[in-house]
């Protein structure tokens, strides 16, 4: 009777070598499942910085879409010549629009893009905007990490016959608007021209005093 107590006592427990082969079958399932979670996590965590910098990205080409089209026609007298507050080069535009991407502004702003190289060789395109007759300037980054970024003109010739134009990296006509104005973008492989018409047409002369 003794002995059988005995061999049911070892069938119903474990030995040593049992636990722990189960102890490492343990840690290593723990291990697989820490490795997937961290694998998860940072996919997780690349997905929401990726869908952040395309959600800034087309917030970002929104703004620039609204204050072109919103540009005012505003003409300064120098000299006792007129010239528009439009001034466009490829790495930089300057011009007044009633769309401001700061809150809490009265009248018209005048708006400046500009684009510069960071330390790592990348372009980077930053917006200012300055309430006229305030001393109010604020600046952001709009766009980083592109491998060029640049502006560029369709202006129409009034000198010359017909409804043809040019696109041009200057816009050299300064007492006319541009019709349309190209922003270009590329990354890697990647190119994107972003086209916006500019709707104001009727020039205003005023003094401006910045």
């Amino acid at each position: 009777m003794k002995v059988r107590k005995n061999c049911l006592f070892r069938q119903s427990g474990f030995t040593l070598l049992e636990l722990m082969v189960s102890i490492v079958l343990v840690a290593i399932i723990v291990i697989i499942l820490t490795a997937s979670m961290r694998v998860g996590y940072r996919s997780l965590e690349g997905g929401e910085k990726k869908a952040d910098s395309l959600g800034r990205f087309r917030v970002s080409l929104r703004l620039v879409d609204s204050q072109l089209q919103s540009c005012l026609p505003i003409a300064v007298k120098e000299e006792g010549l007129s010239r528009l507050v439009f001034i466009g080069s490829r790495n930089s535009m300057t011009f007044a629009s009633n769309r401001s991407l700061f809150r809490g502004r009265k009248g018209y702003v005048i708006v400046s893009y500009r684009i510069e190289t960071d330390p790592k060789g990348k372009r980077v395109l930053y917006l200012q905007e300055n309430t006229v007759g305030m001393e109010n300037r604020r600046e952001t980054k709009l766009l980083d990490g592109f491998d060029n970024i640049r502006f560029e003109y369709y202006q129409v010739d009034a000198t010359k016959s017909g409804d043809g134009g040019d696109w041009s990296d200057e816009l050299a006509d300064g007492t006319n608007l541009p019709q349309k104005v190209k922003l270009h973008l590329e990354k890697g492989a990647r190119k994107l021209s972003l086209t916006i018409p500019v709707r104001s047409k009727k020039t205003v002369l005023r003094s401006l005093a910045t």
